[in-house]
């Protein structure tokens, strides 16, 4: 046990205090029984606590002190009986005791919406960096499509799902393939989309869909020549040499 990080961890203060759960008291209080250190440590900080209220307090006026020391037919105060702590200092100390408490705790309750700002600057940040890596991403997009001799094919939805809806582009000079999902429904986990071009009436595969992807983003998919149409289909997790599965959108050159 570090006896130096428990003295600083608060808890002599807390004890003193009246903060302390019982567990953490009677903690407190064998280990006093072991350590010296903490015992004057306790005592210190209590001092400084007596001290504190001390300082506080008002001094009454010559007037008022001689006037006292004539009415009661008492010596004057230059002879003095041994000194005794009045009444009045334990409420002194008791109300520094409630003033620390009330500091502690507003210390406390800062440092935790400070933990709460943190978290949520934290979040905004990530939110943040996510806008932007999307913006990227799009302007990615925005530019191949911007190519000269791209062309695109509208896939839409057949029996299996209407509603579905896909565009393909194609790269004329490169021949490389992009496809973007407009709306495709959730494949289950066992399953994924595949990507045909169909050249001459027949199917070749051009890539499987990860559905990774944001909605309306590019997917990159493999090279193809001559396509006359494209199709997509639902097949087994990591696709099939030939189309096995329900066909969900296809769509002209």
């Amino acid at each position: 046990m570090n006896l130096q990080e428990y003295i600083s961890s608060g808890i002599i203060e807390s004890y003193v205090l009246g903060l302390a759960s019982d567990e953490e008291r009677q903690e407190f209080e064998q280990l006093c029984g072991q350590h010296p250190e903490l015992v004057q440590a306790r005592d210190a900080f209590e001092r400084q606590l007596e001290q504190q209220a001390l300082s506080n307090a008002i001094p009454p006026p010559p007037a008022i002190k001689a006037k006292v020391w004539a009415e009661t037919g008492l010596e004057s105060e230059t002879k003095h009986s041994p000194v005794v702590r009045m009444g009045w200092m334990k409420y002194a100390v008791a109300a520094s005791l409630v003033l620390l408490a009330g500091s502690l705790f507003w210390n406390l309750n800062l440092q935790k919406q400070n933990q709460g700002i943190q978290k949520d600057l934290a979040s905004a940040r990530e939110e943040l960096n996510s806008a932007r890596r999307s913006l990227a991403a799009m302007e990615a997009d925005a530019s191949v499509l911007q190519k000269p001799g791209m062309k695109m094919a509208a896939l839409n939805g057949m029996d299996a799902s209407p509603a579905s809806y896909a565009t393909v582009y194609w790269d004329t000079t490169s021949k490389d393939v992009y496809l973007m999902v407009n709306n495709l429904p959730q494949p289950p986990t066992d399953k994924q989309y595949q990507l045909w071009a169909i050249i001459n009436g027949q199917p070749v595969d051009i890539g499987v869909l990860s559905m990774s992807q944001k909605p309306l983003q590019l997917y990159r998919m493999r090279n193809t020549q001559h396509a006359q149409a494209f199709a997509i289909t639902l097949e087994t997790m990591g696709g099939n040499p030939v189309p096995k599965g329900e066909m969900y959108v296809m769509g002209k050159l």
